[in-house]
């Protein structure tokens, strides 16, 4: 093959690769970035959601959320039984006032994000008396 073809074939491969991607080439591990939102329930001041919009990826790929809130959370949306979850936003309702850490890794196919991490701080709630 002539080195004119040759740089041809190299040049056509080349802007194949970057229009369609390339697994040769690394992929850039998303971000992860959430807010929590206190009071979505008036009745429950231990229910808080966790909004996880914000996290992005440089490519664009899809990203899964990696929740990580303690054991005794309950998950209220979108599922009762799991912490992995492909929308960005869930309710969870925690077992008891006081301070909980939450964290947050986000994952597309190939990588995964750092760590995202922040502290809440949940009010004691006087019960209401019963008769």
């Amino acid at each position: 093959m002539s080195r004119g073809r040759l740089l041809l074939v190299f040049a056509a491969l080349l802007c194949v690769t970057l229009v369609g991607g390339c697994s040769l080439f690394s992929n850039r591990p998303p971000e992860a970035s959430f807010l929590v939102r206190y009071g979505v329930d008036p009745g429950d001041p231990l229910v808080v959601e966790l909004d996880a919009s914000s996290s992005t990826d440089p490519e664009n790929d899809p990203i899964i959320y990696y929740w990580n809130f303690g054991d005794d959370v309950t998950i209220l949306t979108p599922l009762e039984y799991t912490k992995y979850v492909e929308i960005p936003v869930i309710r969870v309702r925690y077992p008891f006032a006081g301070t909980h850490t939450i964290s947050l890794h986000v994952r597309d196919e190939r990588a995964i994000s750092e760590k995202a991490v922040k502290t809440i701080i949940l009010p004691n709630v006087p019960m209401a008396p019963t008769d």
